[in-house]
């Protein structure tokens, strides 16, 4: 190599430093998001970015172009719940939306270095009938067929009902990827499924009485949430493929 690189070498270069030290940051941030449902991580949290697509986003991509496909928005119906909390029972009652992305960034002018991501958004329908965006977030390129599987898994394991006596008063079931989380809570006169949406690293699961930047939607939904997930699944490999 000559001691003169272009611009095109120098940004090369820069992107694989900036994954390598990546890399090593999410492996420790990895390790450090196992733990129960419920628990906050003690002491102070740094907010990291959730994905590694922010990461190289922040680190590699500037000046930046940033695209965004739209695959499915989610419509979810008003439902009466009885044995859930005020707040919960409040927004199943309102309805909302989950629309779900393809989002896409790449340095200015280099469309071969694509980072790609599956991105969720939350809202809530108004009185008016207009939708409030409540919370989005993102799973990876990489991680987005996981959580289309677990999603299909969640969906077929909460149409059984446990066999075992006596019967627990509250069951969950949750799987989390990046800054999103879907599941599904259990109760004795009732069953919810939810998705949420911010750094699962700090914020609580969802509880029958408490709905942090989460939604809540009728369990049969999860059929449609996995196949929005499984068309962004399929868009992110056309878009790798060109």
């Amino acid at each position: 190599m000559t001691a003169n690189r272009g611009p095109r070498d120098d940004g090369a270069t820069s992107l694989c430093r900036a994954i390598a030290g990546l890399a090593f940051v999410t492996a420790i941030i990895g390790t450090a998001a196992t733990g129960f449902a419920h628990d906050l991580i003690p002491g102070a949290t740094r907010e990291e970015p959730s994905t590694t697509f922010e990461s190289l986003v922040a680190e590699a991509c500037s000046p930046c172009v940033k695209d965004a496909y739209v695959v499915s928005a989610l419509p979810l119906s008003t439902l009466r719940t009885v044995g859930f909390g005020p707040s919960v029972s409040s927004m199943m009652s309102r309805g909302g939306e989950i629309r779900i992305e393809v989002v896409r960034a790449y340095p200015l002018g280099r469309r071969d270095q694509q980072f790609l991501a599956m991105r969720a958004t939350l809202s809530i329908k108004m009185g008016d009938g207009q939708l409030l965006p409540v919370a989005s977030g993102l799973v990876d390129e990489e991680e987005v067929p996981m959580f289309a599987a677990a999603i299909d898994n969640i969906s077929k394991t909460a149409s059984r009902r446990p066999a075992e006596e006596p019967i627990p008063d509250t069951t969950e079931l949750e799987y989390h990827a990046g800054s999103l989380r879907v599941g599904t809570i259990r109760i004795a006169t009732g069953e919810l499924a939810y998705l949420q949406a911010g750094n699962v690293r700090v914020l609580r699961a969802p509880t029958p009485f408490e709905t942090s930047s989460a939604l809540f939607f009728a369990v049969n939904d999860l059929t449609g949430l996995h196949r929005a997930v499984s068309d962004a699944q399929g868009r992110i490999k056309r878009l790798r493929g060109q």
